[in-house]
């Protein structure tokens, strides 16, 4: 099976705002952060208000209310820093072929991936997970790099199914599969 398909800026955006939405490692540094920060703002303008003899409930509604902002704009705002990065790092990189034309060749025993300047082989065996959102899947090779296939490389329904199938077919653990 041969896919020929462009990778777009936004299709490293949807990857990397997929990583980092279903990575526990990140959500729960996410979490302890949105958590510190309430607890900061909180504390820290209490304390201020106190020492400078200001506390009133007015203040202290006032630090509620920012630490509360402070708790559920955080996920808002790291994505949007997310996105930012992304467009930033690959407008600035040195590796030009990120996005551009790409072929991607099943073979029995491994598969190609060629673009410009780039030919790499990979054994299926190497596939350590995959995951999917509603346009790609994310063919993980090791922890934080991906191949990624957006949909529109697949003619039909069953070419995509039949890519599924063949790039997981190593991948013992099922909760490992997209």
């Amino acid at each position: 099976m041969e896919l020929h398909y462009d990778i777009t800026e936004q299709d490293y955006i949807d990857f990397n705002l997929n990583y980092y939405s279903n990575n526990a490692v990140v959500q729960r540094s996410i979490l302890v952060t949105r958590i510190a920060a309430a607890v900061i703002v909180l504390a820290g303008g209490t304390a201020l208000m106190h020492f400078v003899n200001s506390l009133t409930p007015v203040s202290i509604l006032v630090y509620v209310v920012l630490a509360t902002v402070c708790f559920f704009g955080t996920p808002w705002y790291m994505k949007r820093k997310v996105v930012k990065n992304v467009g930033r790092i690959l407008r600035h990189a040195k590796n030009k072929q990120l996005c551009g034309p790409k072929t991607l060749t099943l073979r029995e025993n491994e598969f190609e991936l060629k673009g410009e300047n780039e030919d790499t082989v990979y054994q299926y065996e190497a596939v350590q997970r995959t995951a999917t959102d509603e346009n790609h899947y994310y063919i993980y090779v090791d922890e934080f790099s991906a191949v990624i296939v957006p949909f529109s490389a697949f003619v039909e329904e069953g070419q995509k199914k039949a890519f599924y199938d063949r790039i997981t077919a190593h991948i013992a653990d099922e909760a490992l599969k997209c």
